[in-house]
């Protein structure tokens, strides 16, 4: 392949020693650089809280360029939560700030005896005492920062307490509320004893090839303005989901038990612009502006995206936005991931339903459907790891296996990482996506929008099959998960938005090859990006396969197998996922969903 390859910042924190190396060769940026790195040096079983274990911060060649939403960083290392291949992306403006200071990728190995951040200015690294960081949350540890360095502007990411307490979910945090979310990133910083990175960069980003370049941007910026869900995204942003899901029948209301919610009204994306939103903001160099700053009596800050507003609202049966928008203030700050926070405290309120648990086993705590004490109380004991806090910092997983069988059949997670706010039986090819991607349950490895598109054209040209635009068909599914987790794969390497590459079907690897193309100065296929992309998929594969994944692990939460959706207007809908997978193995070319059926399991398959 005729790939650039980037460079990499190597930062062994034991021995407090910087070298300069560059990113492996197959990769072609992001993710990919990530996934290749861990594949090819970590070894099998680490401790993901260990020092052994590697952390990787990436860029992409494209981020902090012109090319529209090319804002986001990758973290990767194996996840605390889930032991597998971890990961996560963050939007903002700490990405394209790493890439002007001249840096695609940094690798993190050992750990330090104390706490530490990094600082990086344009070529200048240095690692500096972090002691008095210590304990801060993550507004608390920027601000400091740009305080510390006199520079407003500086670009920060952190983490809170809850990764300095090793919660197995805790996030890394850009820009006060940008997480890098799921898989427990933060807890594997928080292990090293990283508190923060802050960067200042003032070398922009120039591609070889002008004119080619600007061609990709003209292109991209004319199909996201010309996008039927443009203004709808620039008015709510990922909010407008709630409304939608509730029409398709998938809510996840009282923790997946209906799919229907009373007090929809009260608490959708109208409610939210309508009672809390102060005003607009964007990421960096976008024209959607989908994100939202909010004002309540509890806090004010930025979001809630749909996935807090969901975990916060209808999936713990709670009417209170307020409530909801300030709890999803104090996650962020805290440092711990919503999907998972909102997903074990929906869980517990469950089991306690169902008369699992006790007052006792919770310290007091109510536990009823919406219960504000809860709501209030969880994720500060959850990041400080106090009372019943300290299990639930362990996941669902974990936490159920504390509680007995009948609590596990209530979790709702896949090889340990939490489920989205959705039904995965009324929307199959996400069904499908949450039980074979290599992070677990998880709907952002690649979005399978065009099953909600109905546009039969869209799903033939992209997938070969014209009923993979229908959500409660089964046939064409595979291939419309494979195909959306590689251009997943292509919007994480290129660290571009995936709300708009994947969701809006705005970018294709035609489009991404002329952009790659006149950044490099050399000719770059769409074909040579999808061998990448194919390559990476398969290495995340083997990845997981070595650390003791088994084909039985690509399946769905045992509470939705052969179980229809109880109410509302997919009622009656089942899922087989069994079905479902073996369609994925066959367009993936797996036997039996462990190797090609070519042979063999090296790193350069697929």
């Amino acid at each position: 392949m005729n790939l650039c390859r980037g460079n990499s910042l190597r930062v062994d924190l034991t021995n407090r020693r910087i070298n300069r190396a560059l990113a492996p060769e197959k990769g072609i940026g992001g993710r990919t650089w990530n996934s290749l790195t861990l594949f090819e040096e970590l070894r099998p079983g680490t401790n993901p809280l260990g020092p052994d274990n590697i952390l990787c911060l990436s860029a992409g060649p494209l981020t902090g360029s012109e090319l529209i939403a090319t804002c986001r960083f990758i973290a990767s290392a194996r996840s605390p939560l889930t032991g597998f291949l971890g990961d996560s992306g963050a939007r903002g403006f700490f990405a394209p700030e790493l890439r002007w200071a001249g840096h695609d990728q940094i690798v993190f190995t050992g750990a330090s005896d104390s706490w530490v951040y990094l600082w990086i200015d344009d070529g200048r690294v240095e690692i500096r005492d972090a002691s008095h960081l210590a304990g801060m949350d993550i507004t608390e540890t920027t601000l400091r920062l740009r305080a510390d360095l006199r520079d407003p502007d500086l670009q920060v990411a952190a983490i809170g307490p809850a990764g300095e307490n090793l919660v197995r979910y805790a996030i890394i945090s850009c820009n006060l509320a940008r997480a890098a979310g799921r898989t427990g990133m933060g807890a594997v910083m928080g292990s090293k004893k990283l508190k923060a990175v802050a960067v200042r960069g003032s070398r922009p980003v120039r591609p070889a090839d002008p004119e080619r370049f600007r061609k990709a941007c003209a292109q991209f910026k004319a199909a996201i303005e010309g996008h039927r869900e443009f203004e709808p995204r620039r008015r709510y942003g990922t909010t407008r989901i709630m409304d939608s899901l509730a029409n398709l029948g998938v809510l996840p209301a009282y923790h997946y038990r209906s799919a229907v919610f009373e007090d929809l009204h009260k608490v959708n994306a109208e409610a939210l612009r309508r009672d809390h939103v102060v005003k607009s903001k964007s990421c960096y160099n976008c024209n959607v502006f989908c994100s939202r700053y909010n004002y309540t009596s509890y806090s004010e800050g930025e979001g809630p995206e749909y996935e807090a507003q969901a975990a916060f609202t209808v999936k713990c049966g709670n009417p209170d936005l307020e409530l909801a928008v300030g709890v999803s203030n104090a996650v962020n700050r805290l440092g711990l991931d919503c999907i998972s926070t909102g997903e074990v405290i929906a869980w517990l309120m469950e089991c306690r339903h169902e008369g699992l648990i006790t007052d006792a086993d919770v310290d007091g705590i109510d536990l009823s459907w919406g219960s504000r004490e809860a709501l209030l109380r969880l994720p500060g004991l959850i990041a400080r790891r106090e009372g019943i806090g300290d299990l639930l910092a362990e996941g669902t997983r974990r936490a159920a296996g504390t509680f007995g069988g009948a609590a596990r059949q209530l979790t709702a997670e896949v090889k340990g990482l939490e489920l989205f706010s959705a039904d995965p039986r009324g929307i199959k090819g996400y069904g499908l996506m949450n039980a074979v991607n290599s992070r677990g349950g998880d709907h952002y490895r690649g979005e399978p929008m065009i099953e909600l598109t109905g546009d039969e054209d869209l799903a033939f040209r992209r997938v070969g099959y014209r009923e993979a635009a229908h959500r409660l068909e089964d046939k064409g599914k595979g291939a419309l998960v494979r195909y959306a987790e590689l251009l997943g794969l292509l919007s994480d390497s290129m660290t571009v938005c995936k709300n708009i590459s994947c969701c809006m079907d705005a970018m294709d690897f035609d489009l991404a090859a002329v952009a790659y193309s006149g950044l490099w100065g050399r000719e770059v296929t769409a074909e040579e990006l999808m061998q990448a992309c194919e390559h990476v998929s398969q290495v995340e594969r083997q990845f997981n396969l070595r650390e003791g994944l088994r084909p039985e692990d690509d399946t769905l939460p045992a509470r939705f197998i052969g179980i229809p959706i109880p109410d509302g207007p997919a009622q009656g809908t089942v899922i087989d996922i069994g079905k479902l997978v073996e369609d994925y193995y066959r367009e993936k070319g797996w036997n039996g969903g462990v190797e090609r059926e070519s042979g063999g399991n090296d790193s350069d398959a697929g």
